[in-house]
């Protein structure tokens, strides 16, 4: 199986096109599967490929939200950006608050390389969204390229469904606003809902593919209790002290 790049590789081409050879087919989600994706074994994770709409700017940066809310909603999932795959899934408008999900040390870092990659210094930026999605660069930007100068520009003027919600999201401060909970919640339910039909396709075509990953995360999720209680008894001591002078 050919895996797709990863986000901080997948700088080339994101071109959308059908894969030529035999494995993932439909658009939204996946329709059959390589008969080599149940060869893996036990410990090895779903994958899933997030592929862009576009070579516009504003579906750049809707594919790298959507990977953040995938990764938030299953982070027993390995997700990465693409065109070919195991499972290639093309975000909806629905994905785009999975930007919010961006901690502030890769957030900080994604900004200052979307200026590095347009040679810009410290000037304000100033985004026109065009009718296409594109945001008016000779340079064609990557998703995290793409999300981070979103991130980073002073104003964002939409011309495009998926631009206006970018745009309404990147406005957001507060994360406990009314408005933020409910778009986070979209981004949510969208990536839940691809998930659940990644199973689902999954348990069709070979039953014992889900029986592996549940037996796998059950290693996980008993190795990681393991390591809390050790932690937690070598260090109970500090833990109490700090707990009492709160």
């Amino acid at each position: 199986i050919r895996l797709a790049p990863r986000p901080d590789q997948a700088t080339q081409s994101w071109k959308t096109r059908r894969c030529s050879e035999q494995g993932w087919t439909h658009r939204l989600i996946f329709a059959k599967a390589s008969p080599n994706y149940w060869g893996f074994s036990v410990r090895d994770r779903l994958q899933i490929v997030v592929r862009s709409l576009s070579n516009a700017p504003t579906d750049a940066a809707l594919a790298a939200a959507a990977v953040l809310a995938l990764e938030w909603a299953a982070p027993y999932v390995d997700v990465s950006l693409g065109d070919e795959g195991p499972c290639v899934i093309e975000p909806n408008v629905n994905a785009a608050a999975g930007i919010l999900r961006l901690r502030s040390e890769k957030e900080e870092r994604l900004r200052l390389a979307a200026r590095a990659a347009l040679q810009i210094r410290d000037s304000e930026i100033h985004l026109v969204e065009t009718s296409e999605g594109d945001w008016g660069f000779a340079e064609e930007l990557d998703p995290w390229s793409a999300a981070g100068l979103a991130l980073e520009a002073a104003t964002f003027v939409a011309s495009t469904p998926v631009g206006h919600a970018l745009s309404e999201i990147l406005n957001i401060t507060r994360m406990d606003d009314h408005r933020a909970v409910e778009l986070l919640q979209n981004s949510q339910t969208w990536a839940s809902e691809q998930i659940d039909q990644v199973i689902r396709q999954i348990a069709t075509e070979n039953p014992r593919r889900v029986a592996d990953l549940l037996a796998s995360l059950s290693t996980e999720v008993e190795a990681l209790s393991d390591t809390h209680s050790v932690l937690k008894a070598r260090y109970q001591a500090d833990i109490e002290l700090m707990e009492r002078n709160r």
